[in-house]
């Protein structure tokens, strides 16, 4: 999760800029197998938590990062 945050931090991809999820998942397609799942999970827990938001389209759900929580996202990368 934590290359998923600081890609997408480092991209400026806070607020109302969007990526696709495919796009971002793309980003840890060189893990191993168990790593993979696990940072899926971790990815979807982010999710949840609200760290990353999501945004329905019609091709695929878009995500970015909430400008209110930037301190701890900062924290995380760190």
């Amino acid at each position: 999760c934590v290359v998923i945050l600081r890609r997408l931090y480092n991209q400026k991809r806070i607020g109302g800029k969007l990526i696709p999820k495919t796009i971002c998942l793309r980003w840890i397609k060189n893990l191993t197998k168990q790593e993979h799942r696990e940072a899926i999970k971790d990815f979807d827990l982010c999710i949840k938590e609200g760290i990353i938001l999501t945004k329905p389209k019609p091709s695929d759900m878009h995500v970015f990062l909430d400008p209110r929580r930037l301190e701890e996202i900062k924290e995380i990368i760190k």
